[in-house]
């Protein structure tokens, strides 16, 4: 069974694949050139000891008559092909409304309708010709749109299908190879919007790549964040007005795309039928965080309720363990998150575009190589504590059991995030404590 693409540590035989295809790349001065500026590289280690190494993306004027790299899944480059033709066509479009210099004008206007319209039409020509061989029905293959329409998603994101993993899962397949281990890593310069390390591994894009990986790996299911939940929410305080829960790792807060996924509002509205808000949650928890959450049982309550949580009227706490040895004791991290709009749901720090978030953190042990702090977030941004704690611009020790920002770990650490919402104060009579149970 080949490694989940999304938690995993590196077979050490594609440990030396990377180091390889990086020194075949470095050895090469137009290879170089054309990779220094960032690029996903992937390998994929077969079951008769075949290794395939491929690249994500066009990378244009790459000659590669050795076939070092198994081809793209649809070759975008392809000089006599419809692609390039298109794409210049809009091209001059861009051309034309940059000399207008961003007048607003009938003109203008008209043609970024035109500029709409044919990206709009080239993307779904583009993804009419990507078509992923079956793995259960030799010799049928189905096209992405379908793929992704399965899977209970919208249209593709662009470039979707043209990262490594899903280019090597073809060629392997339509080549009767039977993958037993995938990675995939970084070369190269980073890119702006997210900081990546040369030849440091990743997991593979959520958005773009999840729903191909998973029609692949059909017989094991799609990867997902955290384990399913190993416990019904638990109520440690109830009135008229509101409840107080513990919610175990592993539940979600919110319905997802799918309705049958347990979840804790379906949860309360189950013990409160009589509810008849849309929402009783006034604010929710990551799947894989476990902890305190507070829901209304009235219209004014949830008003009153998110309205002190949007305006930091009300103090929440976590503690977490971390990984390493934290060397400061107390502080304060700021700084600017959004999400990553080429892999979510993960966030990036990014100094132009990110919202900001200010977290307060203090130690309260340290052991075995691992350090427990408090965290007391100012904001309330989605994934604020695990990206400041794992950023190498915030502390830089990630989250123990975190998939999604501590990828280096070793998976036998642990079975769950250490992240828990230990305590929440709204007023001098409403505030609880709940201590975690790991």
């Amino acid at each position: 069974m080949i490694n989940n693409p999304y938690i995993y540590h590196p077979h050490p035989l594609l440990r030396v694949a990377a180091d390889d295809i990086c020194f075949y790349i470095e050895q090469h001065p137009q290879w170089a050139q054309l990779f220094e500026q960032g690029k996903m590289l992937g390998a994929m280690l077969c079951e008769d000891g075949t290794i395939l190494k491929a690249y994500s993306g066009v990378v244009n004027g790459l000659e590669d008559p050795e076939h070092y790299f198994v081809p793209p899944v649809y070759d975008l480059a392809n000089p006599d092909d419809f692609y390039l033709q298109e794409d210049e066509e809009i091209s001059n479009i861009n051309k034309q409304i940059n000399e207008l210099q961003g007048i607003d004008n009938p003109k203008t206007r008209v043609l970024k309708e035109k500029r709409k319209e044919l990206s709009q039409n080239l993307q779904l020509k583009i993804f009419s010709h990507f078509n992923f061989v079956s793995t259960s029905q030799s010799g049928t293959y189905r096209n992405i749109l379908d793929i992704f329409t399965d899977a209970k998603r919208s249209l593709p994101p662009g470039g979707s299908g043209e990262c490594a993993a899903p280019r090597l899962w073809q060629y392997a397949i339509e080549h009767n190879l039977k993958p037993i281990a995938l990675a995939e890593f970084w070369f190269g310069q980073s890119p702006r919007k997210i900081r990546r390390v040369h030849r440091q591994f990743y997991p593979s894009c959520i958005e773009k790549c999840s729903p191909i990986l998973a029609y692949f790996m059909q017989d094991q299911g799609k990867a997902t964040e955290a384990e399913p939940s190993h416990g019904a929410p638990v109520i440690i305080y109830e009135n008229d007005h509101l409840v107080v829960i513990e919610k175990p790792s592993g539940l979600l807060s919110s319905p997802a795309k799918d309705l049958r996924q347990p979840n804790v509002e379906a949860w309360l509205k189950q013990h409160h039928p009589e509810c008849k808000l849309p929402n009783m949650l006034a604010h929710r928890l990551d799947q894989a965080t476990s902890g305190i959450l507070v829901a209304a049982k009235d219209a004014q309550t949830h008003k009153w309720l998110q309205q002190g949580f949007e305006q930091r009227q009300f103090h929440k706490s976590y503690i977490a363990w971390l990984e390493g040895y934290l060397p400061s004791n107390c502080g304060i991290i700021n700084l600017p998150i959004c999400v990553n709009p080429d892999d979510r749901p993960r966030q990036t720090v990014d100094w132009q575009f990110g919202k900001n978030a200010i977290t307060r953190y203090r130690v309260i042990e340290r052991k075995e190589n691992r350090t427990l702090v408090e965290f007391m977030p100012i904001t309330g941004r989605t994934h604020q504590l695990r990206l400041h704690a794992a950023s190498p611009f915030g502390l830089d020790h990630p989250i123990i059991g975190d998939t999604l920002y501590n990828l280096e770990q070793s998976p036998s650490v642990s079975s769950r995030l250490m992240l828990h919402a230990q305590s929440i104060i709204l007023s001098n009579e409403l505030q609880w404590q709940k201590n975690p149970s790991w």
